[in-house]
């Protein structure tokens, strides 16, 4: 047990000597995309919907960095469920704490490490309003839905925050001492099934035998049946604002 001690806080030790800790600060700038319950969206392209956002992002060292992010903007869809047409438009809060892996070890303004690819994955939670008026429509195509027969209780946009597992990937280089651009794609795996309005539209159904007569009446309601994701597409701008125990103005003094 001594011996793994040792072993631990000399790889600490290591990492700590080498580290090049920084912070940064970025805005963002992109579409969104869906998928979930409509029957057309079988992949999350983005549209031309904006979505803006910005980042703080702690740089322990050129391969490990932790950001916080926000992104505000657009995501709607159109098109069948179950031969019926439906549609939606929100205007999501995204919020979420995400760690970033650099593929080749970076720093901006570092001649020698000025780019790389990287992923992303973290936790989150994004809030919307729900058109619980438009949800109780469920019934014309499943009228087994649990919300259908419910009288409508006048709050037309209920807000609602899910949690959501957020990941993505990207592209960055350094454009100057200070300064870096980036190219991303970013997903979000919604912990409810709401933000189309529908809320698991086939999670209650009849199974029927060969002569039509019901034999049993199915409800789902687990984490696997919900459908919704959302994509964010976008360019980032950062600048760095610290590096070390130097703000970013004595910055050369590290080259």
């Amino acid at each position: 047990m001594r011996k793994l001690i040792l072993w631990i806080a000399g790889v600490i030790l290591s990492v700590s000597g080498y580290s090049q800790v920084s912070a940064d600060i970025g805005l963002w700038g992109g579409a969104s995309g869906y998928l979930g319950d409509i029957e057309d969206r079988t992949t999350l392209v983005p549209s031309t919907l904006p979505v803006l956002g910005g980042f703080f992002r702690y740089n322990y060292n050129q391969r490990a960095s932790m950001r916080f992010m926000i992104l505000w903007g657009n995501v709607e869809a159109r098109g069948p469920v179950q031969g019926y047409s439906w549609s939606f438009e929100k205007k999501p809060m995204d919020l979420s704490l995400q760690a970033e892996i650099n593929y080749l070890k970076y720093a901006i303004g570092n001649k020698k490490a000025w780019f790389t690819s990287y992923l992303t994955a973290g936790v989150g939670v994004m809030n919307y309003g729900v058109n619980q008026d438009s949800m109780m429509n469920i019934g014309t195509f499943n009228p087994y839905h649990p919300l259908y027969g419910i009288e409508s209780s006048g709050a037309s946009n209920k807000p609602v925050t899910t949690l959501t597992l957020p990941f993505g990937m990207g592209f960055k280089f350094s454009a100057g001492k200070r300064l870096e651009i980036g190219v991303e794609y970013q997903m979000r795996k919604l912990f409810n099934d709401k933000l189309d309005d529908l809320d698991d539209p086939l999670a209650t159904w009849l199974e029927k035998d060969a002569d039509g007569k019901i034999t049993k009446k199915i409800t789902y309601t687990d984490f696997y049946h919900n459908n919704d994701w959302t994509g964010f597409l976008g360019l980032h701008l950062t600048y760095k604002i610290y590096w070390g125990g130097i703000p970013c103005p004595a910055y050369d003094l590290k080259q």
